[in-house]
């Protein structure tokens, strides 16, 4: 049956081949007709038709491959967002970098041209000196929202009147509470509504009084005895045990409500990464729920919900997640089984992970979440070699969440002179104790532009094939990994074999806001060379804790193993 070409089909067909499809083949097979019907439509049209090959003319390849993208950026009194020419809905991504553009206008425009590459994106900007997704969204300013901005650093809130609290929650960075934060910047007052409630309280001696210096508080807790006396609330209770920390009707108000409020509050105070870790998500297409939700497990929070999918996101900051603040070795466990009995899956995200390493967080939710858009490239069309130790940590500290490894054999996937994955293995494991042909798989990354398929399978068959394992054991982390019996491992073969307890790292926010400790350089022989002045018949805890480190939980492993018989 011939294609019967419409007006509109025609119209379209001079357009592509004017802009960036100057190809008769290639409109002849988008067309479903022959390159001469196109050839001879163009020629009707009066259209100059290119030379052999055609290729508009407008510079070395290279030169638009290696050219920088135009960005649309924003100045101090407006933001850009895009606006539909069909539909009037406003997406604030005037540069389409979550690719949410490119999802309405499949979803609105229906069979359009849309560039496959950057390389697509960047000739049709420089042919038509504006970008592709301008023929259906126009770039418009809107006013800033107001901000107020804390004296002491940067941040910022669109919470003038601190509604919420978030400020109080971010002094806690700079070890100030708020009366020293208003003694210092008194014109901030008007912010704090609140502020009075707290004078007309210690006025009615509701309030407690800390025994070292005399501060009257509803409590004492843990902000104030550490950054003013460098104790937690266990060692103030021990030293004071006669003590009160609570006052009597702050005391009876929590006993009688904590319950009920538990259950049914939602707390609006909200943190940075949160927010973002929610718009990014809603920026794939999803409708997150936000708002610390408490009836999912009765009375736990629960940061993200996303409904559809019933799939749950905690962002764990690490301050309040350390074991001080309550956040013994189960907790984060607990809470991943019993989101799982209730039939949703939990993501648990920490705090130096979003803030050190965002893109490769956003990547890794996007392979969860299944909405890659990287460039797809089949496995066979990767050539794979072993690489250097230089070269492997370089690609894993750019493109694998963990980093770098000390592993001895590394295997690199190269597109054409391109690295674009990277697998890894060692031939021994001091957890394993074994000498006798078992190796474990370390690490396995890709790079974050590109979708591989068939590169597990084609990296592990090649180390197969050279090493002849009896068997490869790899640890897959328990936050991140949602089925333990259908994802990457059980993909290539492997099964599940045992898994692991939570173990810990160890945090000290003045040592680094931002990272987490492996507690291996915790040890009573790593401690005795740095700190030899310490009494070292206390135990680890004891002393890390002298220190002002924290233990942090995590969820345990899923240990999987493949057996090769050859």
């Amino acid at each position: 049956m011939k294609t019967i070409l419409t007006k509109e089909d025609i119209v379209n067909i001079i357009e592509l081949y004017n802009t960036t499809m100057p190809s008769t083949h290639k409109l002849a097979e988008k067309y479903k007709v022959g390159h001469k019907k196109i050839r001879q439509i163009l020629i009707d049209n009066n259209v100059i038709l290119n030379n052999k090959g055609g290729q508009i003319k407008i510079g070395d390849s290279s030169l638009i491959e290696s050219s920088k993208v135009n960005l649309y950026k924003c100045d101090n009194e407006f933001d850009l967002v895009a606006k539909c020419k069909k539909t009037n809905i406003v997406i604030k991504d005037p540069n389409n970098l979550s690719g949410k553009l490119t999802k309405h206008i499949i979803e609105n425009y229906g069979d359009v041209w849309i560039p496959e590459n950057n390389y697509q994106r960047k000739k049709y900007e420089k042919l038509n000196n504006k970008k592709w997704f301008e023929e259906y969204f126009e770039i418009i300013k809107i006013e800033k929202s107001k901000v107020r901005k804390c004296g002491l650093c940067d941040w910022t809130t669109t919470d003038i009147e601190n509604k919420s609290g978030c400020f109080e929650q971010h002094i806690i960075i700079h070890n100030i509470d708020l009366d020293e934060y208003l003694e210092k910047f008194p014109e901030d007052v008007k912010y704090h509504s609140k502020y009075l409630n707290k004078i007309e309280l210690l006025k009615k001696k509701n309030h407690v009084s800390c025994i070292i210096c005399g501060e009257k508080m509803k409590s004492i807790n843990n902000q104030h005895l550490k950054s003013k006396h460098n104790i937690s609330v266990e060692e103030y209770k021990l030293k004071f045990p006669n003590s009160k920390i609570i006052s009597n009707s702050t005391s009876d108000k929590l006993s009688d409500n904590m319950k009920k409020i538990n259950l049914v509050s939602t707390p609006t105070w909200t943190s940075k990464g949160e927010t973002e870790i929610k718009e990014f998500v809603e920026s794939l297409g999803f409708n997150v729920v936000k708002g610390k939700n408490r009836k999912l497990l009765d009375g736990k929070e629960i940061d993200l919900i996303i409904e559809d999918i019933k799939v749950c996101i905690e962002y764990n900051g690490l301050y309040y997640h350390t074991e001080v603040m309550g956040k013994n070795i189960n907790y984060h466990l607990n809470k991943t089984i019993e989101c799982h009995q209730n039939g949703y899956k939990l993501i648990h995200i920490f705090e130096d992970e979003w803030m050190t390493n965002k893109d490769l967080v956003k990547t890794k939710l996007k392979h969860i979440l299944k909405v890659n858009d990287g460039i797809k490239i089949g496995g066979r069309n990767l050539v794979i070699k072993e690489i250097s130790t230089e070269d492997k940590n370089f690609f894993l500290k750019k493109y694998h969440i963990q980093g770098p490894d000390k592993s001895k054999i590394s295997y690199g996937a190269y597109y054409g002179d391109e690295l674009v994955g990277v697998m890894t293995f060692n031939s021994s494991r001091n957890m394993t104790k074994n000498n006798n042909g078992e190796f474990e798989l370390s690490r396995y990354s890709t790079k974050s532009d590109y979708i591989i398929r068939g590169l597990g399978s084609k990296f592990l068959k090649k180390f197969i094939t050279e090493f002849k394992p009896k068997s490869i054991i790899s640890f897959a982390d328990r936050r991140w990994t949602l089925d333990p019996l259908n994802n990457f491992y059980t993909n290539l073969g492997f099964n599940l074999e045992s898994v692991t307890k939570p173990t810990y790292y160890y945090y000290n926010s003045k040592v680094n806001r931002y990272k987490r400790f492996h507690k291996f350089g915790f040890g009573k022989n790593n401690l005795k060379k740095r700190f030899p002045n310490l009494d070292f018949n206390k135990t680890e805890k004891e002393l890390t804790s002298e220190l002002g480190y924290e233990r942090i939980w995590d969820c345990g492993l899923f240990k999987y193993v493949l057996n090769i018989l050859f």
